[in-house]
Protein backbone atom coordinates (compact mmCIF):
# COMPACT_ATOMS: atom_id res chain seq x y z
CA UNK A 1 0.00 0.00 0.00
CA UNK A 2 1.20 3.52 -0.80
CA UNK A 3 0.84 6.13 1.98
CA UNK A 4 -1.30 9.11 1.06
CA UNK A 5 1.28 11.66 -0.15
CA UNK A 6 -1.04 14.52 0.68
CA UNK A 7 -0.57 14.12 4.41
CA UNK A 8 2.82 12.47 4.90
CA UNK A 9 3.42 9.33 6.90
CA UNK A 10 3.29 8.25 10.50
CA UNK A 11 2.43 10.15 13.63
CA UNK A 12 -0.77 10.86 15.48
CA UNK A 13 -3.67 13.08 14.62
CA UNK A 14 -4.20 14.02 18.23
CA UNK A 15 -7.35 13.51 20.23
CA UNK A 16 -9.97 13.79 17.49
CA UNK A 17 -11.93 10.80 16.22
CA UNK A 18 -12.04 9.00 12.88
CA UNK A 19 -14.88 11.25 11.72
CA UNK A 20 -12.70 14.35 12.07
CA UNK A 21 -10.97 16.34 9.33
CA UNK A 22 -8.56 19.18 10.16
CA UNK A 23 -8.54 22.05 7.67
CA UNK A 24 -5.82 24.63 7.03
CA UNK A 25 -7.20 27.93 5.71
CA UNK A 26 -6.01 31.17 4.16
CA UNK A 27 -7.74 33.17 6.86
CA UNK A 28 -7.57 36.94 6.98
CA UNK A 29 -6.13 37.83 10.41
CA UNK A 30 -8.68 39.70 12.47
CA UNK A 31 -11.70 38.59 10.44
CA UNK A 32 -14.35 36.02 11.37
CA UNK A 33 -15.30 33.00 9.29
CA UNK A 34 -18.93 32.48 8.24
CA UNK A 35 -19.40 29.73 10.81
CA UNK A 36 -16.96 30.40 13.63
CA UNK A 37 -16.37 33.50 15.73
CA UNK A 38 -12.65 32.88 15.46
CA UNK A 39 -9.92 34.20 13.18
CA UNK A 40 -7.43 31.33 13.51
CA UNK A 41 -6.19 29.50 10.47
CA UNK A 42 -7.05 25.93 11.59
CA UNK A 43 -10.59 24.60 11.56
CA UNK A 44 -11.65 21.29 13.09
CA UNK A 45 -14.57 19.61 11.33
CA UNK A 46 -16.34 16.56 12.68
CA UNK A 47 -19.32 14.31 12.02
CA UNK A 48 -18.06 13.01 8.66
CA UNK A 49 -19.53 11.83 6.43
CA UNK A 50 -23.01 13.01 7.42
CA UNK A 51 -23.86 15.35 8.99
CA UNK A 52 -20.46 17.02 9.10
CA UNK A 53 -19.88 20.45 10.61
CA UNK A 54 -17.11 22.88 11.51
CA UNK A 55 -16.95 22.89 15.30
CA UNK A 56 -13.82 24.81 16.22
CA UNK A 57 -11.38 27.32 14.78
CA UNK A 58 -8.05 28.61 16.05
CA UNK A 59 -4.31 28.15 15.71
CA UNK A 60 -1.80 30.15 13.66
CA UNK A 61 -2.71 32.23 10.63
CA UNK A 62 -2.57 30.87 7.07
CA UNK A 63 -1.36 27.26 7.55
CA UNK A 64 -1.12 26.37 3.87
CA UNK A 65 0.38 22.90 4.48
CA UNK A 66 0.40 20.46 7.39
CA UNK A 67 2.95 17.70 7.89
CA UNK A 68 2.46 14.86 10.37
CA UNK A 69 5.41 13.87 12.51
CA UNK A 70 6.88 10.49 11.69
CA UNK A 71 6.20 7.52 13.94
CA UNK A 72 9.11 6.38 16.11
CA UNK A 73 11.01 9.68 15.77
CA UNK A 74 11.28 12.86 17.83
CA UNK A 75 8.70 14.40 15.49
CA UNK A 76 6.03 11.83 16.38
CA UNK A 77 2.80 13.37 17.66
CA UNK A 78 3.54 16.83 16.23
CA UNK A 79 2.14 18.72 13.29
CA UNK A 80 4.33 21.11 11.32
CA UNK A 81 2.49 23.93 9.55
CA UNK A 82 3.88 26.02 6.70
CA UNK A 83 2.53 29.54 7.26
CA UNK A 84 1.72 31.41 4.04
CA UNK A 85 2.61 34.86 5.38
CA UNK A 86 4.69 37.75 3.99
CA UNK A 87 7.32 36.76 6.56
CA UNK A 88 7.09 33.00 6.28
CA UNK A 89 7.26 30.70 9.26
CA UNK A 90 6.93 27.07 10.33
CA UNK A 91 4.67 26.46 13.32
CA UNK A 92 5.16 23.38 15.49
CA UNK A 93 1.79 22.17 16.81
CA UNK A 94 1.22 19.85 19.77
CA UNK A 95 -1.98 18.00 20.68
CA UNK A 96 -4.33 19.58 23.19
CA UNK A 97 -7.16 17.85 25.00
CA UNK A 98 -10.41 18.59 23.19
CA UNK A 99 -13.09 18.83 25.84
CA UNK A 100 -16.73 17.96 25.38
CA UNK A 101 -18.56 20.13 24.75
CA UNK A 102 -15.57 21.75 23.05
CA UNK A 103 -15.14 25.53 23.12
CA UNK A 104 -15.20 27.19 19.73
CA UNK A 105 -11.48 27.90 19.64
CA UNK A 106 -10.21 24.41 20.59
CA UNK A 107 -9.08 22.75 17.39
CA UNK A 108 -7.19 20.04 19.28
CA UNK A 109 -3.76 21.58 18.63
CA UNK A 110 -1.73 24.29 20.33
CA UNK A 111 1.23 26.19 18.91
CA UNK A 112 4.44 25.14 20.69
CA UNK A 113 6.90 27.06 18.53
CA UNK A 114 7.13 29.36 15.51
CA UNK A 115 10.35 29.45 13.51
CA UNK A 116 11.09 31.90 10.66
CA UNK A 117 11.96 30.51 7.25
CA UNK A 118 13.67 33.62 5.91
CA UNK A 119 11.30 33.46 2.93
CA UNK A 120 8.06 35.09 1.82
CA UNK A 121 4.81 33.10 1.71
CA UNK A 122 6.04 29.69 2.87
CA UNK A 123 3.72 27.27 1.10
CA UNK A 124 4.97 23.72 1.63
CA UNK A 125 7.05 21.55 3.96
CA UNK A 126 8.27 17.96 4.25
CA UNK A 127 10.13 15.79 6.77
CA UNK A 128 12.95 13.47 5.79
CA UNK A 129 12.25 9.74 6.30
CA UNK A 130 14.07 9.63 9.65
CA UNK A 131 12.15 12.65 10.92
CA UNK A 132 15.39 14.45 11.75
CA UNK A 133 15.11 17.41 9.36
CA UNK A 134 12.28 19.51 8.02
CA UNK A 135 12.43 21.40 4.72
CA UNK A 136 10.16 24.20 3.53
CA UNK A 137 9.61 26.13 0.28
CA UNK A 138 8.70 29.82 0.11
CA UNK A 139 7.03 30.80 -3.14
CA UNK A 140 7.41 34.54 -3.50
CA UNK A 141 11.06 34.74 -2.46
CA UNK A 142 12.31 31.50 -4.04
CA UNK A 143 13.72 30.33 -0.71
CA UNK A 144 14.46 26.79 0.47
CA UNK A 145 14.75 26.41 4.26
CA UNK A 146 15.82 23.43 6.35
CA UNK A 147 15.74 23.02 10.13
CA UNK A 148 16.79 20.17 12.44
CA UNK A 149 14.14 18.37 14.49
CA UNK A 150 15.26 18.32 18.10
CA UNK A 151 14.31 16.16 21.06
CA UNK A 152 10.63 16.66 21.76
CA UNK A 153 9.90 17.64 18.17
CA UNK A 154 10.82 21.32 18.31
CA UNK A 155 12.98 22.83 15.58
CA UNK A 156 16.51 24.16 15.79
CA UNK A 157 17.89 27.17 13.96
CA UNK A 158 16.79 27.19 10.31
CA UNK A 159 19.21 27.41 7.39
CA UNK A 160 18.04 29.08 4.16
CA UNK A 161 19.32 29.10 0.59
CA UNK A 162 18.11 31.10 -2.38
CA UNK A 163 17.35 29.37 -5.65
CA UNK A 164 19.76 30.21 -8.48
CA UNK A 165 18.61 32.84 -10.97
CA UNK A 166 16.12 31.62 -13.52
CA UNK A 167 12.96 32.45 -15.43
CA UNK A 168 10.53 31.04 -17.97
CA UNK A 169 8.41 32.05 -20.98
CA UNK A 170 5.22 32.91 -19.06
CA UNK A 171 6.10 36.48 -18.18
CA UNK A 172 3.33 37.00 -15.64
CA UNK A 173 4.35 33.97 -13.56
CA UNK A 174 7.94 33.15 -14.48
CA UNK A 175 9.90 36.36 -14.05
CA UNK A 176 12.00 34.79 -11.27
CA UNK A 177 12.35 31.55 -9.27
CA UNK A 178 9.20 30.52 -7.37
CA UNK A 179 9.66 27.46 -5.16
CA UNK A 180 6.44 25.60 -4.44
CA UNK A 181 6.98 22.03 -3.17
CA UNK A 182 9.71 20.08 -1.37
CA UNK A 183 10.18 16.32 -1.35
CA UNK A 184 12.84 14.24 0.37
CA UNK A 185 13.95 11.27 -1.74
CA UNK A 186 15.93 9.95 1.22
CA UNK A 187 17.47 11.43 4.35
CA UNK A 188 19.88 13.59 2.32
CA UNK A 189 18.47 14.08 -1.21
CA UNK A 190 15.88 16.83 -1.48
CA UNK A 191 13.86 17.96 -4.50
CA UNK A 192 12.17 21.35 -4.77
CA UNK A 193 9.93 22.51 -7.62
CA UNK A 194 10.75 25.86 -9.23
CA UNK A 195 7.55 26.96 -10.95
CA UNK A 196 9.25 30.14 -12.12
CA UNK A 197 12.05 28.47 -14.08
CA UNK A 198 10.61 25.09 -15.24
CA UNK A 199 12.99 22.94 -13.22
CA UNK A 200 13.38 20.66 -10.25
CA UNK A 201 16.29 21.64 -8.04
CA UNK A 202 17.99 18.76 -6.23
CA UNK A 203 20.01 19.54 -3.12
CA UNK A 204 22.09 17.54 -0.67
CA UNK A 205 20.94 18.35 2.84
CA UNK A 206 24.51 17.89 4.08
CA UNK A 207 25.73 20.45 1.56
CA UNK A 208 23.20 22.99 2.81
CA UNK A 209 24.12 22.55 6.47
CA UNK A 210 27.85 22.00 6.03
CA UNK A 211 28.52 25.02 8.27
CA UNK A 212 26.22 23.67 10.96
CA UNK A 213 22.85 24.77 12.30
CA UNK A 214 21.73 25.81 15.74
CA UNK A 215 20.27 23.27 18.13
CA UNK A 216 18.67 25.48 20.78
CA UNK A 217 14.90 24.96 21.04
CA UNK A 218 13.00 28.11 20.21
CA UNK A 219 16.08 29.86 18.84
CA UNK A 220 14.46 32.35 16.46
CA UNK A 221 17.13 35.00 16.64
CA UNK A 222 17.60 34.67 12.92
CA UNK A 223 17.93 32.42 9.93
CA UNK A 224 21.36 31.15 8.91
CA UNK A 225 21.49 32.19 5.24
CA UNK A 226 24.05 30.26 3.23
CA UNK A 227 25.07 29.73 -0.38
CA UNK A 228 24.56 26.27 -1.82
CA UNK A 229 24.66 25.10 -5.41
CA UNK A 230 22.13 22.40 -6.34
CA UNK A 231 23.69 19.00 -6.93
CA UNK A 232 21.37 18.55 -9.92
CA UNK A 233 19.07 20.76 -12.00
CA UNK A 234 16.38 18.67 -13.69
CA UNK A 235 14.86 20.65 -16.56
CA UNK A 236 11.25 20.41 -17.73
CA UNK A 237 9.73 21.72 -20.99
CA UNK A 238 9.49 25.49 -21.18
CA UNK A 239 6.22 26.79 -19.76
CA UNK A 240 5.53 23.71 -17.60
CA UNK A 241 5.39 25.59 -14.30
CA UNK A 242 6.10 22.57 -12.04
CA UNK A 243 3.99 22.84 -8.89
CA UNK A 244 3.54 19.60 -6.91
CA UNK A 245 5.19 16.16 -6.88
CA UNK A 246 4.34 12.58 -5.97
CA UNK A 247 6.55 9.50 -5.91
CA UNK A 248 5.09 6.69 -8.03
CA UNK A 249 5.59 3.10 -6.87
CA UNK A 250 6.45 0.29 -9.29
CA UNK A 251 3.46 -1.54 -10.81
CA UNK A 252 4.93 -4.81 -12.12
CA UNK A 253 1.51 -6.10 -13.15
CA UNK A 254 1.19 -3.08 -15.46
CA UNK A 255 4.75 -3.41 -16.74
CA UNK A 256 5.99 -0.43 -14.74
CA UNK A 257 9.29 -1.09 -12.99
CA UNK A 258 11.73 1.23 -11.27
CA UNK A 259 11.19 4.56 -9.56
CA UNK A 260 9.17 7.35 -11.13
CA UNK A 261 8.04 10.83 -10.19
CA UNK A 262 4.81 12.62 -11.14
CA UNK A 263 5.01 16.39 -11.64
CA UNK A 264 1.94 18.60 -11.95
CA UNK A 265 2.51 21.38 -14.49
CA UNK A 266 0.45 24.31 -13.25
CA UNK A 267 1.06 26.39 -16.36
CA UNK A 268 0.80 23.72 -19.09
CA UNK A 269 -2.00 21.70 -17.41
CA UNK A 270 -0.20 18.39 -17.89
CA UNK A 271 1.17 15.62 -15.72
CA UNK A 272 4.83 14.85 -16.41
CA UNK A 273 6.20 11.42 -15.45
CA UNK A 274 9.95 11.27 -14.87
CA UNK A 275 12.32 8.33 -14.47
CA UNK A 276 14.16 8.90 -11.19
CA UNK A 277 17.27 7.10 -12.42
CA UNK A 278 19.02 10.28 -13.56
CA UNK A 279 21.05 10.44 -16.75
CA UNK A 280 23.77 12.96 -17.54
CA UNK A 281 20.98 15.42 -18.37
CA UNK A 282 18.97 14.79 -15.20
CA UNK A 283 15.69 12.93 -14.79
CA UNK A 284 14.35 11.54 -18.05
CA UNK A 285 10.77 12.36 -19.02
CA UNK A 286 8.97 9.14 -19.94
CA UNK A 287 5.36 10.32 -20.33
CA UNK A 288 3.16 13.42 -20.51
CA UNK A 289 -0.61 13.31 -20.10
CA UNK A 290 -3.18 16.15 -19.90
CA UNK A 291 -4.91 16.61 -16.55
CA UNK A 292 -8.25 17.33 -18.24
CA UNK A 293 -10.21 16.54 -21.39
CA UNK A 294 -8.92 18.37 -24.45
CA UNK A 295 -11.10 21.19 -25.79
CA UNK A 296 -11.11 22.66 -29.25
CA UNK A 297 -9.58 25.80 -27.81
CA UNK A 298 -5.88 24.98 -27.30
CA UNK A 299 -5.56 27.97 -24.97
CA UNK A 300 -7.98 26.52 -22.43
CA UNK A 301 -5.09 24.85 -20.59
CA UNK A 302 -3.63 28.24 -19.70
CA UNK A 303 -6.56 29.01 -17.41
CA UNK A 304 -6.86 25.56 -15.83
CA UNK A 305 -3.98 25.85 -13.34
CA UNK A 306 -3.98 22.36 -11.77
CA UNK A 307 -2.93 22.38 -8.15
CA UNK A 308 -2.41 19.11 -6.29
CA UNK A 309 -2.30 15.35 -6.90
CA UNK A 310 -2.76 12.22 -4.80
CA UNK A 311 -2.41 8.50 -5.52
CA UNK A 312 -4.91 5.74 -4.97
CA UNK A 313 -3.78 3.31 -2.23
CA UNK A 314 -2.56 0.78 -4.82
CA UNK A 315 -0.75 3.46 -6.82
CA UNK A 316 -2.68 2.70 -10.01
CA UNK A 317 -4.67 5.96 -10.15
CA UNK A 318 -3.57 9.59 -9.90
CA UNK A 319 -6.13 12.23 -8.94
CA UNK A 320 -5.36 15.80 -10.07
CA UNK A 321 -7.28 18.92 -9.02
CA UNK A 322 -8.10 21.25 -11.96
CA UNK A 323 -8.81 24.66 -10.45
CA UNK A 324 -9.89 26.54 -13.58
CA UNK A 325 -12.30 23.82 -14.71
CA UNK A 326 -13.47 22.91 -11.19
CA UNK A 327 -12.87 19.22 -11.87
CA UNK A 328 -10.86 16.22 -10.75
CA UNK A 329 -8.85 14.47 -13.46
CA UNK A 330 -8.34 10.73 -12.96
CA UNK A 331 -5.25 9.30 -14.64
CA UNK A 332 -4.68 5.54 -14.90
CA UNK A 333 -1.12 4.33 -14.73
CA UNK A 334 -0.36 1.70 -17.33
CA UNK A 335 2.36 1.33 -19.93
CA UNK A 336 1.26 4.78 -21.06
CA UNK A 337 -0.61 6.94 -18.49
CA UNK A 338 -4.13 7.78 -19.65
CA UNK A 339 -6.78 10.26 -18.51
CA UNK A 340 -9.78 7.98 -17.92
CA UNK A 341 -12.21 10.39 -16.24
CA UNK A 342 -12.82 14.04 -15.47
CA UNK A 343 -15.52 14.66 -12.87
CA UNK A 344 -16.91 17.75 -11.10
CA UNK A 345 -15.06 18.62 -7.89
CA UNK A 346 -18.19 19.80 -6.08
CA UNK A 347 -17.48 23.54 -6.10
CA UNK A 348 -15.08 26.33 -6.99
CA UNK A 349 -11.26 26.23 -7.19
CA UNK A 350 -10.07 22.89 -5.75
CA UNK A 351 -6.71 23.70 -4.16
CA UNK A 352 -5.98 20.52 -2.23
CA UNK A 353 -7.01 16.86 -2.18
CA UNK A 354 -6.63 14.04 0.32
CA UNK A 355 -7.80 10.47 0.41
CA UNK A 356 -9.41 9.31 3.61
CA UNK A 357 -12.09 7.13 5.18
CA UNK A 358 -14.13 9.57 7.26
CA UNK A 359 -16.97 7.56 8.71
CA UNK A 360 -15.47 4.40 7.17
CA UNK A 361 -16.15 5.14 3.50
CA UNK A 362 -13.35 5.71 0.95
CA UNK A 363 -13.59 9.40 0.11
CA UNK A 364 -11.71 12.04 -1.85
CA UNK A 365 -11.69 15.19 0.31
CA UNK A 366 -11.46 18.47 -1.61
CA UNK A 367 -10.58 21.93 -0.27
CA UNK A 368 -12.53 24.47 -2.36
CA UNK A 369 -10.53 27.64 -1.77
CA UNK A 370 -12.90 30.01 -3.58
CA UNK A 371 -15.99 27.99 -2.72
CA UNK A 372 -15.55 28.40 1.06
CA UNK A 373 -16.17 24.70 1.62
CA UNK A 374 -14.64 21.27 2.07
CA UNK A 375 -16.48 18.49 0.27
CA UNK A 376 -16.26 14.71 0.29
CA UNK A 377 -16.53 12.81 -2.99
CA UNK A 378 -17.28 9.10 -2.45
CA UNK A 379 -15.19 6.72 -4.55
CA UNK A 380 -16.86 3.91 -6.46
CA UNK A 381 -15.49 0.38 -6.82
CA UNK A 382 -13.22 1.53 -9.67
CA UNK A 383 -11.89 4.48 -7.68
CA UNK A 384 -13.80 7.14 -9.65
CA UNK A 385 -15.12 10.06 -7.54
CA UNK A 386 -18.87 10.57 -7.46
CA UNK A 387 -20.99 13.61 -6.64
CA UNK A 388 -20.23 15.44 -3.41
CA UNK A 389 -21.96 13.70 -0.51
CA UNK A 390 -20.74 15.95 2.29
CA UNK A 391 -20.16 19.72 2.35
CA UNK A 392 -18.80 21.76 5.26
CA UNK A 393 -18.61 25.55 5.20
CA UNK A 394 -15.03 26.68 5.85
CA UNK A 395 -13.71 30.02 4.67
CA UNK A 396 -10.85 29.80 2.12
CA UNK A 397 -9.72 26.23 2.83
CA UNK A 398 -6.31 25.31 1.42
CA UNK A 399 -5.46 21.97 3.03
CA UNK A 400 -7.38 18.97 4.37
CA UNK A 401 -5.95 16.46 6.85
CA UNK A 402 -8.16 13.45 7.60
CA UNK A 403 -7.62 11.24 10.59
CA UNK A 404 -4.79 8.84 9.66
Amino acid sequence: MVPNPAVGAGGSDGPAGADTVLVGTFNTPGADSPVLANAGGLVRTTGWPDPADAVAGGGPDAPSWLVRGRAGTDSEGKLYAALHLPEGEIAVLSPSAVRAPSPGNDVGWTTSQRVPTGGANTCHADLNPSGTWLAAASYDSGTLTVAPVLEGGLLGQPVAVQAPDGSGPVASRQEAPHLHFVLFLDDDRLLVTDLGADRLLEYSLQDIVRNGAGTAPGDTAGVDVTDCTPSWVHLLPAGTGPRHLALLPPLPEAGIDGRHLAVVGELDSRLHVLDLDATAGGFREVAIVPTHAQDQDPGSAQDNLPSHLVLSPDGALIYVANRGRDTIGVIHRAGTPELIAEVPCGGNWPRHLALGHPGGAPTLLVALERGDAVVGLPLDAEGIPGEARTRVTVRRPGFVLPRG
